[in-house]
């Protein structure tokens, strides 16, 4: 198998599981109009030993995200695998509008940091999904 269907593979599986966890059963704008919380997912992938770099080199951008009005708080995921580290940030907003508070108008593109290139090693994703549930335990 080469590189580019392992990382095909390896997309369509993210999508699906990030699909199943967090169901898109209605577009952006009708979940914003129904009061429903926006989930927006950043996956973006770095070479492993640069990974605890790129995670300090993200913190502002992480800050930023938080401090964007309409915020309602964000989570990091790492997962290393081989010489290869993906970075999921899902970042809680209280609608598509405050998402774009954030993100801009065109919205549904990565919001990249000066240096991402330096770091990422594929073209990052952002997804949109609508929250459906939610349960967490202190």
């Amino acid at each position: 198998m080469t590189e580019i269907s392992r990382r095909r593979i390896m997309v369509v599986t993210f999508s699906l599981v990030a699909a199943a966890a967090v169901s898109a059963v209605a577009p952006p704008r009708a979940a914003a109009a129904n009061g429903a919380k926006i989930a927006r997912i950043f996956r973006g992938q770095t070479l492993t030993a640069k990974a605890d770099e790129y995670e300090r080199y993200i913190t502002p951008g992480i800050e930023k995200i938080l401090a964007t009005p309409g915020n309602q708080g964000v989570t990091v995921l790492r997962r290393a695998e081989g010489d290869r580290t993906e970075f999921l940030v899902v970042s809680y907003w209280e609608s598509i509008d405050a998402v774009k508070r954030f993100a801009g108008e065109d919205y549904q593109k990565p919001v990249l940091l000066p240096r991402d290139r330096e770091f990422l090693v594929d073209e990052p994703s952002v997804f949109h999904y609508q929250v459906k549930r939610e349960d967490r335990r202190p």
